[in-house]
Formats: C-alpha cells, structure tokens, sequence
C-alpha cells in the first residue's frame, strides 16, 4: 500500500519561489522608503529654505515699511513744528497786530477828543458876569479870565494891561462892563487915582442900570478923597444916594457923608 505524501511537501518549492519573491520585494520596497525619505527631506529642506527666504523678504519688506515709517514720523513731526512755529509767528503777529489797532484806536480817540475840544474852544460860550449873560469867542474869554487871575493875584499892572488889550480887541465885548470896573479898581490899586476915575466913570456913564454902577460911583468919591478934592467927592456921594438909595453903596456914601465936613447926609428916599 503505497503511502501518500503530505501536500505540503510538494508544495515546498512554490513556497521557496514565493518566499524568494517576498524577500526581493521587501528589499526593493526598502530601496523605495528610503529614497522617499530622502526626497522628502530634500522637499522639506526646500521649503524650510523657501520659508526662510520668504520670512526674510517679508522681515525686509516690513523693515524697510518701519524705516518709510520713521522717515514719515519724523517728517510728520518736522512739520508739526514748522507749523507750531509759524502758529506762534502768526499769534505774535497777531498780538502785535492787536497792539497796533489799540494803539490806533486810543490815538484816534485823542485826536477826536483834540478836535472836539479844538472845536468846542472855536464855539461861542455862553457865560455869565454880574447877572449880565452873553455869548464869548474862547479866545475872548480866556482873555478875561487871565486878566482877573491877574487881578486877584494883585499884579494890577499886568491885570490892567489885559482889560485894557480885550476892550481894544472886542470892543463890542459882554466883557466890557466889568472890565471898566475891574480897569477901575487895578487903577486905584496903582493908586493912578485920575485913570482909576476914568475907567469907573465909563461903567457910570455908559451903564447906569448896571449892578457894579453903585460901587463904581462910590469908588469915584474914593479916588477923589485921595486927591484931595473934598468937594466933588461930597458931590459924587449925594449923587449916589439920590440915584441909588437901597443899594449898600448908598448906605456906605450916607455914612461917609456924616463923617464929612459941610452937613448932614441925604435922607433916604425911594429909588433905585
């Protein structure tokens, strides 16, 4: 009887071929992983060297976007102070400019108030003296006027001086009344008596209404008595009394009179 033989047996060659087959294989597949390998190093290391590349065009590109920056920062910050300069020119132009219309303004207004006041100097002025109201140039007035602070001061000569110079000038003057009286006492005060009578005997004779009229009369009878003529001064009071009876200057001439020889003084009748 004849004995069979296990399959495996016969099959030992195929398994040697196959076996032979797979080892060719697995090495050839370990050839192809390593060359895999190392390609993809290689593609690695090119990318890691494209990356490292592009990293440092972008670091470059951003660098040299920093430097634009810093130029235009600097730039910016040269211009923020060209402006703040000229702003501060501008605002000291400004001021000054402020300066100078104030100062414009205020002599403008010293001018108007020059003129206003050059004008106002041109216009007539209405003034009162004794109880007589007229109108007067300035220059008429400041005329008067300084004569009298002569007067008043007692320098009669240069007061006179004055009086007599304003009725030349304006002989029509408002003034004229109390510059006769005034002519009047700066005369006696120089104790020129005939003058002094003279002056005193223009305010009698041409203003007999006038309120210095009593007191001129009474001066008159003064100078008289300083130069010796008793009997016109003695005249000159009566007549004072008769025409001016209630006035002081005729109670001054009443009272004189008593003290004078030749009789008693007028009585007091009714009158001026």
């Amino acid at each position: 009887m004849r004995v069979a033989r296990p399959v495996f047996v016969r099959a030992r060659p195929l398994v040697v071929a196959m076996a032979a087959l797979f080892a060719t294989c697995g090495a050839h597949a370990g050839l192809f992983e390593d060359e895999d390998a190392r390609r993809a190093i290689l593609d690695l290391r090119q990318l890691r060297t494209q990356d490292a590349e592009a990293n440092s065009a972008k670091v470059k590109a951003l660098e040299a976007q920093i430097d634009q920056l810093k130029r235009s920062m600097l730039d910016l910050n040269a211009q923020v102070e060209q402006m703040r300069g000229e702003l501060a020119q501008q605002r000291g132009q400004g001021e000054v400019l402020l300066r100078d219309v104030s100062e414009m303004q205020r002599k403008q207004k010293d001018m108007q108030a020059a003129q206003d006041e050059r004008l106002r100097k041109l216009e007539p002025q209405v003034v009162t003296v004794d109880g007589k109201t007229f109108k007067s140039d300035p220059d008429e007035k400041r005329a008067y006027d300084d004569a009298m602070a002569r007067m008043r001061a007692a320098d009669f000569a240069a007061g006179v001086d004055g009086l007599v110079h304003l009725l030349q000038q304006y002989p029509q003057t408002g003034y004229k009344e109390a510059a006769w009286y005034w002519q009047g006492n700066g005369y006696y005060g120089l104790r020129q008596y005939k003058e002094s009578i003279q002056a005193f005997k223009q305010l009698v004779d041409k203003a007999p209404d006038h309120v210095r009229t009593p007191e001129a009369m009474l001066s008159i009878a003064n100078c008289q008595t300083e130069l010796k003529d008793m009997t016109a001064a003695r005249k000159t009071l009566e007549q004072l009394v008769k025409q001016y009876p209630q006035t002081e200057a005729a109670q001054a001439a009443r009272d004189r009179l008593l003290t004078m020889p030749g009789g008693a003084a007028p009585a007091r009748n009714k009158g001026k």
